[in-house]
């Protein structure tokens, strides 16, 4: 069963991890990035810990199946949730993923008491790290944040050290190595890798050997590395990189990195962009140049479905998005009835094209936003 702190001080670990956050606030990103060899890929975590896929299996079901309501006498008070999202970008994901959340909380019966703070990826860590520190104090239950940079590791693994505080890592798959058995508790998302396995397999049926390509990622983290490397390495040899950069993950930074891509080869096939953001402003670039050639989208967001709905984006990799605030909440809801919850969740994708039937593509959309999407008119 969830055993709750009760409330007063903050305890003797939690000013430990206060301390650290501030010292963290101050250093300086100096670390370089984590190689994926220090990542156990999806399949491969559960290759070396088959006494959870039980317990996945069982998170699964749940996920893709209508609620079940927690029986009254499992909960005492209120669960405490707090997130630390970046969410301020053009990606709906991370708003979407909270309305799924509350959602399915709402559904299960479960009484909660969320708190939520925003800010741009990988550009506002020291804010990050200031709004960790302020719901600490706030002594959650549940903590969910996300895992892209070292910095972002560095606070993390102060986090799983020195708090009571469930800590669940979201927009990840890939559990780290060097954290052996002291893991936090639950890594949720989509895996990217696959992502990327999925679109090169989709590039490499609609363009024929000897196409040429390039690839924007978003700023350089662990994300990006999955997703390109997933997509380079699963293409056929006979398709050719011509040329590729990092964006800062926005819109306008993915204008500017396509805009230079373009100039210099304007000869391109098709651009591979790794997030949403770095797709639409690759298409501003398209459009500012005149140029036209094929753009995917990589989430499947409203934003991108509008694009695709259009025709300025050919191909759409879609979350079905809402899987990941739902297994959150199943999460939860087994900790609740003393249930095993395993350590990494990942949900489904598919893939929308411009060849899809407007119909086709509103049932898509509708079952991955099954709960962010409710009352839309798609």
């Amino acid at each position: 069963m969830l055993t709750f702190k009760q409330g007063g001080d903050v305890g003797q670990n939690q000013r430990v991890c206060l301390l650290a956050l501030m010292l963290l606030a101050m250093m300086a990103s100096v670390s370089q990035a984590a190689s994926l060899d220090d990542y156990w890929l999806y399949e491969q975590y559960y290759e070396d810990h088959p006494e959870e896929l039980p317990w996945l299996e069982a998170l699964t079901r749940a996920v893709q199946s209508p609620p079940r309501s927690i029986h009254s006498g499992e909960q005492h008070r209120p669960v405490r949730i707090a997130q630390v999202y970046p969410g301020l970008q053009a990606s709906s994901y991370w708003s979407d993923s909270e309305n799924a959340l509350t959602g399915r909380l709402d559904d299960l019966g479960i009484r909660y008491w969320l708190e939520t703070r925003y800010t741009a990826p990988n550009i506002h860590l020291d804010e990050q790290i200031r709004q960790i520190r302020e719901l600490l104090e706030w002594q959650p239950d549940f903590l969910i944040y996300t895992l892209d940079s070292p910095r972002h590791r560095h606070i993390i693994e102060r986090l799983i050290q020195n708090t009571d505080t469930r800590l669940i890592l979201q927009n990840i798959t890939t559990p780290l190595k060097s954290w052996k058995n002291r893991q936090p508790f639950m890594y949720v998302g989509f895996d990217h890798i696959e992502g990327g396995r999925i679109l090169a397999r989709h590039f490499a049926e609609r363009f024929p050997e000897g196409a040429r390509y390039g690839v924007l990622f978003r700023s350089k983290g662990l994300v990006s590395q999955m997703r390109g490397s997933g997509f380079i390495e699963a293409l056929p040899p006979g398709h050719r990189m011509l040329s590729s950069y990092y964006s800062d993950s926005s819109r306008d930074g993915g204008r500017e990195a396509a805009g230079r891509m373009l100039s210099q080869h304007p000869e391109l096939d098709y651009i591979y962009a790794c997030s949403t953001d770095v797709a639409l402003g690759t298409l501003d670039a398209l459009e500012a140049s005149g140029q036209s050639l094929s753009v995917n989208g990589w989430g499947g967001g409203p934003e991108e479905i509008e694009q695709l709905r259009e025709g300025r984006l050919d191909t759409v990799l879609m979350r079905l998005g809402d899987e990941a605030g739902i297994a959150i909440a199943e999460a939860i809801s087994r900790t609740l009835q003393g249930k095993p919850v395993p350590t990494v969740f990942s949900g489904q994708f598919v893939v929308l094209d411009s060849r899809m039937s407007d119909a086709e593509i509103h049932q898509h959309e509708a079952y991955a936003r099954r709960y962010s999407g409710a009352g839309r008119d798609y």
